[in-house]
């Protein structure tokens, strides 16, 4: 499965003000005068009108957060409203530039995605855009470590993407256009507490990769698409009740013929024949929120998730998977003593995955130098996989004095298919020793379900534990001024229990798989950020990391293959009028690791057929990444209509950068004679769109 897969991302206060002027008079003027002018002038202040304002607790979030807004004005594709991450310390493409991300040193399965406090299967669409229209966000932050009790399942970093509240204004329709993407937005009030708003989008590669078209072997017979959309409605019940209904969808498809003729089918005649993808999942959530007069809040949300995964290749291999979960968050805050604020939730997942299998199976994690070499038997199956998960989660914050601030939290999580159950400790303190300085340390305790490809019967085991790991981190941001603002934070990942593949000659080999790898990830990040002031405003970032794998049966520890141990981020925004606005995005890096490629072998299913032989488990360095992003946005009006055209260009230095190295067969090629081509990522591409509201 994951082979297959390689081949194919305040209440808002109105501020009222009277100004009541006078005219003073004059000290020359006759006493009857200001006597007279004193008596009028108390007459209009008992005439002044008096304006009152009544809060309402249930304000509906419109508006984008201004942080948020700084991070999707970074150059991407098409406008990609959470592209913006790889512009983040610590985060580095799993693959390519169109790879997952991955957090500080950890795999990018063992990431977490939320959408609206709901947990999301993916964010990212499979060819490494997200799934968002960027006109619906209104927050969106990374917790790469150290993240709080009400996130689970996670193991590395947690993505949380809030969507705005829709506008109760008159219908509006925004339309936008790339040369990859198309998208509507259709917003606007239903009644004076009744808002709405659907956004749908759909890519437009498949106007550049069309159908038929042939290269080296593989034949487009269906070209990839991917679409999403979202839509919210909203009432606003009374002064101190929010009901919200929601919906998210995404989905990727495409195929190709694989002949003969191409270079995959000369290393692996099972890989000739069409290979097809269809993915999508479609999510819908009610929640209610309830804001009671101290200040305290209630939320309830129901959610429902439907996700299709079909994979067909080679003479009749398929993989079809569907999976169908229910979801139940509770959460009530109260402030109970002075100085604290208290957070007591409750999360319940429900899931059955049916699955149905035909297929030749590799068993292999990304800790194995060579999945070819652990190749099995043809297999099928036909079955569900059914579990549940229950959490209660517990925080409180206290506000020690003026310059402590301390988040205890405590997460107990169960999930009965793997019977583990687990008592996860967070902690947070925060210490202003001056106004300009802080200092914050983390620590807690993960666990996330086991990759479905390591648990099920007959390719998995079924008794392999959950990963597990343990964060700490300690950070220090002092404010330079009021616009300069510098931080530096260390962290430690310890991992434990994560999937190792087992040797044939392994007593429990008929498992396939085992919980004896273990690992670690280290490092520090300095950050120097500028806020908006004289026009511009960014931030520069460097970090070091080093990310170890431990096979805790043969006591070998080997680099990660993501290890990357030095990565730059320059980027730095300006606007130079109201009109037009410029930014630009750099990135460098060390290269990831990778295994060499030191001979070719016999294929000991297909003789005559050669594959490549593999040395020490990520024993050499790509070489250095860059990459330079460049955007221009034009505010202006079409026919009196607001629009945008954004101008960009990706990979503005045309870096060649190298993911990884393959074999290229030849017809005269020998177990010592071969040829080794360089697989690089995105080439220089020019980009414009359009965004005209009406």
């Amino acid at each position: 499965m994951q082979r297959t897969y390689q081949h194919l991302k305040n209440l808002s206060y109105i501020s009222s003000y009277l100004i009541i002027t006078s005219a003073i008079a004059n000290a020359n003027e006759v006493s009857s005068e200001k006597n007279f002018k004193k008596n009028q002038l108390e007459s209009d202040k008992n005439e002044i009108e008096v304006i009152e304002v009544n809060g309402k607790r249930n304000q509906a979030n419109t508006e984008m957060t201004e942080e948020t807004a700084k991070l999707l004005s970074v150059p991407s594709i098409a406008n990609d409203p959470l592209s913006s991450v790889f512009s983040l310390p610590g985060v580095v493409y799993a693959g390519g530039d169109d790879g997952e991300p991955a957090i500080r040193g950890s795999s990018p399965d063992d990431n977490a995605f939320y959408i609206d406090n709901m947990p999301a299967d993916y964010i990212f669409h499979l060819f490494g855009d997200s799934i968002f229209n960027k006109n619906v966000i209104s927050d969106f932050s990374l917790y790469p470590a150290g993240f709080g009790s009400q996130y689970g399942n996670a193991t590395g970093g947690v993505f949380d993407v809030k969507l705005r509240d829709p506008r109760n204004q008159d219908i509006t329709t925004i339309v936008d256009a790339s040369m990859l993407k198309t998208g509507i937005m259709i917003e606007g009030g239903l009644a004076e507490d009744q808002a709405f708003y659907f956004s749908y989008r759909r890519s437009l590669l498949h106007l550049f990769l069309t159908e038929g078209e042939e290269d080296d072997g593989e034949t487009i017979t269906k070209s990839p698409i991917s679409d999403d959309y979202q839509g919210k409605y909203q009432w606003l019940i009374g002064d101190n009740q929010k009901l919200t209904f929601s919906v998210t969808g995404a989905s990727d498809v495409g195929a190709l013929n694989i002949s003969a003729e191409s270079e995959s089918a000369k290393v692996d005649p099972d890989s000739i024949g069409e290979m097809s993808l269809n993915t999508k999942f479609d999510q819908q959530t009610l929640s209610w929120q309830y804001f009671a007069e101290n200040h305290d809040t209630f939320q309830i949300s129901l959610g429902h998730m439907n996700e299709q995964n079909k994979q067909k290749y080679g003479q009749g291999q398929f993989i079809n998977l569907e999976t169908k979960r229910l979801n139940l968050r509770a959460l009530y805050q109260a402030n109970w003593f002075d100085g604290h604020v208290q957070k007591i939730g409750a999360d319940f997942q429900q899931s059955v995955s049916d699955y149905n299998y035909d297929m030749i199976p590799y068993f292999c994690t990304d800790n194995d130098a060579d999945c070819e070499s652990k190749k099995g038997e043809r297999v099928q199956d036909n079955d569900k996989l059914k579990s549940t998960d229950s959490a209660f989660y517990f925080n409180n914050i206290w506000s020690i004095n003026n310059d402590i601030k301390l988040d205890l939290g405590l997460r107990a999580e169960k999930n009965n298919y793997t019977n583990q159950s687990f008592v996860h400790p967070r902690l947070a303190l925060n210490w202003f020793p001056t106004d300009e300085l802080t200092i914050t340390t983390k620590y807690g305790t993960y666990s996330r379900f086991p990759d479905i490809t390591t648990a099920l019967k007959k390719l998995g085991n079924p008794k392999i534990k959950s990963p597990k790991s343990s964060h700490y981190s300690i950070g220090f941001s002092y404010d330079l001024n009021d616009t300069w603002n510098t931080s530096v934070d260390v962290y430690y990942k310890d991992l434990k229990d994560m999937a190792l593949s087992l040797p044939t000659d392994h007593p429990d080999s008929a498992s396939h798989y085992s919980d004896d790898l273990s690992g670690s990830a280290k490092g520090v990040e300095w950050v120097i950020n500028k806020h908006l002031s004289d026009g511009w405003y960014g931030w520069a970032s460097l970090s070091w990391s080093k990310s170890e794998r431990t096979n805790d049966l043969t006591k070998i520890t080997t680099e990660y293959y993501l290890d990357t141990p030095l990565l730059a981020n320059v980027v730095a925004n300006y606007q130079l009028n109201e009109q037009w606005d410029f930014g630009m995005k750099f990135t460098i890096r060390s290269g990831a690791k990778y295994t060499p490629i030191i001979g070719l072998r016999e294929n000991p299913d297909y003789p005559g057929f050669l594959q490549a032989r593999y040395g020490e488990l990520n024993s050499k360095t790509l070489p250095v990444y860059y990459r330079l992003d460049l955007q221009a946005n034009y505010k202006t009006t079409f026919f009196g209509l607001k629009s945008e055209v954004n101008f960009a260009i990706i990979n503005a230095s045309n870096s060649s950068n190298v993911s990884g190295y393959s074999y290229e067969p030849n017809e005269n090629d020998t177990l010592n004679n071969f040829t080794i081509k360089k697989d690089t990522g995105m080439e220089m591409f020019p980009s414009i769109g359009l965004t005209v509201q009406f």
